[in-house]
């Protein structure tokens, strides 16, 4: 069986998406922060390699996804759902909020990177997906940060796509394009509407399809709406 593996995996998105792919008959190796979230995940998740650490630190990154791979003979894909959100006015922004978004948003996916992909491409066909927002394309009023940080996140993927496309490595971007329906989201927007948003599912399914396309059928992006959107 294909092993993913997923990082924040204990967050609404990323628990659908083991879902899906456990469905699917995928090995999961699952990686968020804290114990509370990792004891979450084994409860949730019994036949899963569950793993705690700060992927921001570049050692605790490489060492827990050598374990990983270790444990589960060899990655096959890798999904970097870890991630937050937050807004503030681009000329009140601290540097504080600026080194907090980089850090959530590119420098989990960074270190991920760095410490995944030697692994990925032991196998013949790995697969990398990075999360991006409609935000890195077209800016956000209130959100500069969080889009500069997004935009890093697509630019890298992208430039991942490109430079190990003869190894064998195929790199994915899912933009979700729009509010996505977790239960953070309908309480940050209790005057919202779910039934207009994209349900997590379908991020999820769209994540399974990217990483099971053969080389000759590679989709570099991905964009899901919800119709109503």
């Amino acid at each position: 069986m294909p092993t993913v593996a997923i990082t924040g995996a204990a967050g609404a998105i990323g628990s659908v998406t083991a879902d899906v792919f456990s469905e699917a008959g995928w090995t999961l190796a699952l990686f968020d922060y804290g114990d509370e979230n990792g004891q979450a995940l084994r409860e949730q998740f019994p036949d899963a390699h569950v793993y705690t650490g700060d992927l921001t630190n570049a050692s605790e990154a490489k060492n827990t996804f050598d374990a990983a791979a270790a444990d589960a003979d060899g990655l096959d894909a890798v999904l970097s759902i870890a991630g937050g959100f937050s807004m503030q006015s681009a000329m009140d922004a601290t540097q504080e909020d600026a080194d907090k978004m980089m850090d959530l948003n590119f420098q989990t996916l960074f270190q991920t990177a760095r410490a995944a992909i030697p692994h990925l491409l032991d196998r013949e066909h790995g697969f990398f997906l990075g999360v991006s927002a409609p935000a890195a394309e077209e800016g956000g009023a209130g959100a500069a940060l969080y889009a500069a940080s997004k935009g890093a996140v697509a630019a890298y993927v992208k430039s991942l796509d490109q430079e190990y496309a003869e190894d064998g490595l195929r790199a994915s971007v899912l933009y979700p394009m729009g509010v996505v329906d977790t239960p953070d989201n309908r309480d940050a927007m209790p005057e919202g509407d779910p039934e207009t948003w994209i349900a997590p599912r379908e991020l999820a399914d769209g994540m399974l399809h990217l990483a099971t396309r053969s080389r000759r059928g590679h989709i570099k992006t991905l964009k899901v709406h919800a119709s109503a959107s």
